[in-house]
């Protein structure tokens, strides 16, 4: 049997080859305003990529709005792409394995040729470019899923072999210090060496489920997870214990970085429980204890309604660089009623929260007496 994976599933098998076995207990696009949001952004990097201009208020391909926001953050990733492949496909595959994958940009630049022109490359350079929106912050350096779209670019037949591979995440939204692109390289050998390391852990999985902090908060395997229930009981043990004022400085920083690292794995064990519910009450079962409460977004102004419509519906000047908010319209002097007839609140995911079943109850019901 083929062992067919993703690049952006391999980083998780590299660490935890067992979790291909386990169940996917939680539902694959559970947050789907994040999944909405980030196809969205990535819809509008690739018009800007070539050219296409886009303004506030579009509707990009899924239905998603574009903000000011998303164009500010994507546009500077945009800035940084120099000519080259978007979503590229980089798939390759092995002796009872396949690692499909499709890179959002890559680009090769021979030896000697570099801009600007009067700047001369020693050595060939391949460039892959990955573009996050969300808000966990990811790092590029040994990047399973960047190094896989390098070594599906290099096996492609006709492609040349780069002396050199520079690997890159643009984060525009989420703080680090590094700022948002952040990039990793390493040499052909290099990559040889970690092609290697993905083909010999795909061609003899085994069954082995590994604890990992990035890799356990995106299993879909989480909540029935036997070793992650190991790792957060014990977490839970280690918190209990009594320890003394007068312990070595060693002993109480490896004391504290076992516990802030037990504390991330017991809330992404918490959060994969919560979801799973969430997905669970959805579908019509019933949690005592808990009921998925409906939200509601901030009000917007609903699509295709430009700032010169808005204005003239309205009566008053609600443009300014764009279309300004519903509550910067309030301010000018537009009635409520208007405001009403021209917005709309997006509905969000519901959340999960715990609630007291006696009082829902008596508030429901009455206390009977």
């Amino acid at each position: 049997m083929t062992l067919i994976t993703t690049a952006t599933e391999l980083p998780r098998l590299m660490v935890c080859i067992g979790s291909r076995l386990m169940p996917a207990m939680l539902p694959a696009d559970s947050n789907r305003e994040a999944r909405d949001e980030g196809n969205a952004a990535h819809w509008l990097a690739e018009q800007l990529f070539k050219g296409v201009p886009v303004a506030s208020g579009a509707v990009a391909f899924n239905g998603y709005i574009i903000t000011d926001e998303m164009i500010e953050h994507v546009r500077g990733y945009a800035s940084a792409l120099n000519c080259g492949e978007l979503e590229c496909d980089t798939s390759y595959s092995g002796e009872n394995w396949e690692v499909r994958g499709r890179a959002d940009h890559l680009v090769y630049e021979p030896a000697g040729v570099a801009p600007p022109l009067s700047v001369i490359q020693p050595y060939s350079t391949l460039t892959i470019d990955d573009f996050k929106y969300g808000w966990r912050l990811v790092s590029p350096e040994r990047n399973f899923t960047l190094l896989s779209h390098a070594i599906g670019w290099c096996q492609r037949p006709g492609n040349p072999t780069p002396d050199h591979i520079v690997l890159r995440i643009h984060q525009p939204r989420p703080y680090h210090p590094d700022g948002p692109l952040r990039e990793w390289s390493c040499s052909y050998s290099d990559l040889i060496g970690y092609y290697k390391q993905i083909q010999a852990r795909l061609a003899y999985p085994d069954a082995t489920l590994t604890t990992s902090l990035e890799q356990c908060a995106k299993c879909h395997a989480l909540a029935g997870c036997p070793a992650a229930r190991t790792a957060g009981m014990n977490a839970i043990d280690a918190s209990m214990l009594a320890f003394s004022d007068n312990l070595p400085k060693d002993v109480l920083t490896h004391e504290l970085e076992t516990l802030r690292q037990a504390s991330v794995m017991i809330e992404n064990r918490r959060d994969a429980l919560e979801e799973l519910i969430s997905h669970r009450i959805s579908s019509g079962d019933v949690f005592n204890g808990y009921v998925l409460e409906r939200r509601y977004g901030h009000a917007r102004f609903k699509p295709g309604l430009t700032g010169k419509m808005l204005s003239i519906a309205a009566g008053v000047d609600l443009t300014k660089d764009g279309t300004v908010t519903p509550a910067e319209a309030k301010r000018r002097g537009v009635n409520e009623a208007a405001i009403a007839a021209l917005t709309e609140r997006p509905l969000l995911p519901s959340k999960l929260k715990a609630v007291d079943v006696d009082s829902r109850a008596r508030r429901i019901f009455g206390d009977g007496r």
